[in-house]
C-alpha cells in the first residue's frame, strides 16, 4: 500500500510539468500596463496632491493618504475608497477645527512636538461583528485613520460635531501614549468599564457619570472621550449632561478638572482651546463652500 501511494509521484510531477509546458504555449501577449499596487504606478501630481503638501506636509509633516492601499486598513473587512471631492472638505474641517485652534493657543511647535505623521482616509466605515462600527483610529502615536469620509457635509453641523470629536479623540489618544493621562483618573469609573459598552445608550452612560456610551470601552477610553466631548461638543453641552445626572455632577466635575489639568501640564490652556475649537465650527459650518478652500 505503502508503494502504491509513493508510486504517485513522478505521474503526479509529471502531469503538473506536462501542464506548465501547455500553459507556456500560449502566445497570448503579457500585459504591458502596470499593475496597480504591484509597481511601476505613475501618479500624476494633481491641485488635491497640492493642496495636501501645501496644508499639511510642509508646514506639519502630515501625509495624507487618499489613494488607495489595501496595507493600511484592516483587509478582513469591506471598505470603500475615498471619494476625492470629499478629501478637501473633510482636510479643510480638520485644519480649522483641529490644527488651527492648537496653532492659536499652544503655538505653532505644539503639534511638531506631538507629531501627528500620517492621516488615512476611508470613505465607509469599519463594520464590526457585535454590530458596532469604527468611526477613526489611532495607531502607533502617530497615525489617524478616518472613515466615513464619503458621507461627509459640512453642510450638517452634526456632521462636523461626529467627525471632529472622532479626531480629538484619536489625537487624544496620541497625546497620552506619550505622556500618560493622570493616575487620579483610576477610580472614578473602574466599575463601569466594559467590553459590552455597546449595550449601553448614551442617557445610561450619563447616569453612570460617563459621558458618552463609548467612555465605558475602557479607562483610557473614557480619558479620551471626555476631552473630545468638552472640546467638540462643547462646555454648554457637558453642563447640561452634568445638570441632568445630579447623582454623578462630582465625578464629572472631577474628570473636567483633570483633563484641564492634564493640557495645563502639556502648556495648553484647554479653555482657550475650547473657545477656538467651536470657532473652527463655526467658521467651517458658516462658510461658503465655494469661498472655504484656498
Amino acid at each position: 500500500m505503502k508503494h502504491t501511494k509513493y508510486s504517485l509521484i513522478p505521474i503526479l510531477i509529471g502531469a503538473l510539468l506536462s501542464g506548465a509546458s501547455f500553459s507556456c504555449s500560449d502566445k497570448e501577449p503579457l500585459p504591458s500596463d502596470p499593475i496597480l499596487g504591484l509597481g511601476g504606478d505613475d501618479w500624476v501630481w494633481s491641485e488635491l496632491d497640492e493642496y495636501l503638501y501645501q496644508h499639511f506636509t510642509l508646514p506639519l509633516n502630515i501625509e495624507v493618504k487618499y489613494k488607495w492601499d489595501p496595507y493600511e486598513v484592516n483587509f478582513n473587512r469591506n471598505l470603500v475608497p475615498p471619494d476625492e471631492s470629499q478629501v478637501i472638505p473633510v482636510m479643510e474641517t480638520v485644519k480649522s477645527v483641529w490644527i488651527e485652534p492648537y496653532n492659536t493657543v499652544a503655538g505653532e511647535h505644539f503639534l511638531r512636538e506631538y507629531q501627528l505623521l500620517k492621516y488615512v482616509l476611508v470613505g465607509s466605515a469599519e463594520y464590526q461583528n457585535n454590530g458596532t462600527i469604527i468611526l477613526g483610529t489611532a495607531e502607533g502615536g502617530n497615525q489617524i485613520t478616518l472613515f466615513v469620509v464619503n458621507s461627509f457635509t459640512t453642510e450638517d453641523s452634526n456632521e462636523v460635531i461626529r467627525m471632529m470629536h472622532t479626531i480629538h479623540h484619536e489625537f487624544a489618544h496620541l497625546l497620552h501614549q506619550k505622556i500618560d493621562y493622570p493616575q487620579e483618573w483610576r477610580g472614578l469609573s473602574t466599575e463601569w468599564y466594559t467590553a459590552t459598552w455597546f449595550n449601553t445608550t448614551d442617557a445610561q452612560a450619563n447616569a453612570q457619570g460617563l459621558i458618552t456610551a463609548y467612555a465605558k470601552a475602557a479607562e483610557r477610553e473614557d480619558f479620551v472621550e471626555t476631552i473630545a466631548y468638552l472640546l467638540v461638543e462643547g462646555q454648554d453641552a457637558f453642563d447640561a449632561v452634568v445638570a441632568a445626572n445630579p447623582s454623578v455632577a462630582q465625578i464629572f466635575r472631577a474628570k473636567e478638572t483633570l483633563v484641564v489639568d492634564y493640557f495645563s501640564k502639556l502648556g495648553v490652556d484647554f479653555r482657550a482651546l475650547q473657545k477656538a475649537v467651536k470657532a473652527g465650527i463655526d467658521k467651517i459650518t458658516s462658510a461658503d463652500e465655494t469661498h472655504m478652500y484656498h
